[in-house]
C-alpha cells in the first residue's frame, strides 16, 4: 500500500515516523508532500525524528513538493490545517483516483465538504492522539490516544482499504478503528477542542494548567454548554458528558501544549474558525445564543491581528 502523507507538521511528522517502517515491513511505501519547498529540501537531508518514551527514531521518506515526484496511491492522510485542507487536496489531485482514500484528519468540521467533493472517497479522522512539534522534522510524541475513521458517505460496509488502514495504525502501536458513524465522534473532539485550544491559547498555558484556575473552568464549561445546545439542535448523538471529558483530557494530557497555543507562540495562522468559530455561525443559523465562543474567537482573532500590526 502506498501512503501519501500531506503535511509533515506535528501530527504528520509523528505518524510519518509511526507509520512508515510497518509500511515498508510489508513492502509498501510511505511518501511526504509539502507546500514548503525549503522545508521539503531540509527533511530530505535532515529526515524526520520522534522522540518517544526516551528513545529517538529517525526516517528518510520520499518528501517532495511536486506531486509529480510521486505516483499514484491507495491513501492519502491529510494532516494539514483545516483552512488548509481545500489547497493541499489541490496540490494532491494528481495522485488521486476514484479509489484512493482521503483521510482528513483536521479538527473541526470546516474541512468536510471539501473532503466530500474529493474525486476520491472522502473518509474523516478523528484522533486524540497527540504530538509536540519541537523545530521541522523534530517530533516529541504526546502520549496515546485512539483514532477513529469513518465514510463520510453511506455505504453497507467500510471499503477493505479502509480496514487495512486501521489495521496499519493498530500495528504501529497506535490504537485505531473504523466506525458506522464518524459525525458524533467528529463533535465528541470538537467539544474537548472548544473547551481547551481557544482557553489555552488566550492564557498562554499547557493544558493541565486551564483546571487551577476557577473562571477558566467556568468559561470552559459555558463554552462546552453553548456547543452541546447546538449539536442537539442538530440532533447530533452526545457520548458520555462532554465537560467531564474536557476536563479528564485536560488531566491526561496536563503536559501538553494544545495545537492553538502552538500556533500562537508560533504565530502561524490558529485554526479558531473551526473550532469555536464553527459553534458561533452553527448558532447564527439555528437562532443560539453563543456569547462565551464568539468572546474566545473575539479574543484569538485579536491575538492574531497584533501580529499583523506589528509587521
Amino acid at each position: 500500500m502506498h501512503v501519501v502523507l500531506v503535511g509533515p507538521g506535528a501530527l504528520g511528522s509523528m505518524l510519518a515516523v509511526r507509520l512508515a517502517p510497518w509500511l515498508e515491513g510489508e513492502g509498501g511505501t510511505l511518501s511526504l508532500l509539502d507546500h514548503d519547498r525549503q522545508r521539503a529540501r531540509c527533511l530530505t537531508g535532515e529526515g524526520i525524528t520522534l522522540y518517544r518514551n526516551e528513545n529517538r527514531t529517525t526516517i528518510h521518506p520520499v518528501i517532495t513538493t511536486d506531486p509529480a515526484d510521486i505516483s499514484e496511491c491507495e491513501v492519502v492522510l491529510l494532516c494539514v490545517k483545516s483552512g488548509d485542507a481545500a489547497v493541499a487536496l489541490l496540490q494532491a489531485a494528481p495522485l488521486i483516483t476514484k479509489d484512493t482514500l482521503i483521510v482528513g484528519m483536521q479538527n473541526g468540521m470546516a474541512h468536510l465538504e471539501a473532503l466530500r467533493q474529493t474525486r476520491g472517497i472522502g473518509v474523516a479522522a478523528v484522533s486524540s492522539t497527540g504530538a509536540t512539534l519541537t523545530a521541522p522534522g523534530q517530533v516529541m510524541d504526546g502520549g496515546a490516544g485512539v483514532t477513529r475513521f469513518g465514510l463520510l458517505s453511506q455505504t453497507p460496509s467500510p471499503p477493505k482499504r479502509l480496514v487495512k488502514l486501521a489495521s496499519l495504525f493498530n500495528q504501529a502501536d497506535l490504537e485505531a478503528e473504523v466506525v458506522p458513524d464518524i459525525l458524533p465522534r467528529l463533535w465528541e473532539k470538537l467539544f474537548v477542542n472548544v473547551a481547551i485550544n481557544a482557553l489555552t491559547a488566550i492564557h498562554r498555558r499547557k493544558n493541565g494548567q486551564l483546571l487551577t484556575s476557577c473562571s477558566i473552568r467556568s468559561s470552559m464549561k459555558k463554552a462546552v454548554s453553548e456547543a452541546m445546545e447546538v449539536a442537539r439542535a442538530r440532533e447530533v448523538e452526545i457520548f458520555n458528558d462532554p465537560i467531564a471529558t474536557a476536563f479528564a483530557v485536560c488531566r491526561r494530557t496536563r503536559n501538553n501544549s494544545s495545537s492553538m497555543l502552538q500556533d500562537v507562540l508560533k504565530q502561524r495562522p490558529t485554526e479558531i474558525a473551526a473550532i469555536n468559530g464553527f459553534i458561533v455561525d452553527e448558532g447564527k443559523q439555528l437562532g443560539i445564543n453563543t456569547p462565551v465562543n464568539a468572546e474566545l474567537v473575539r479574543k484569538v482573532r485579536k491575538i492574531e491581528q497584533s501580529w499583523q500590526a506589528a509587521v
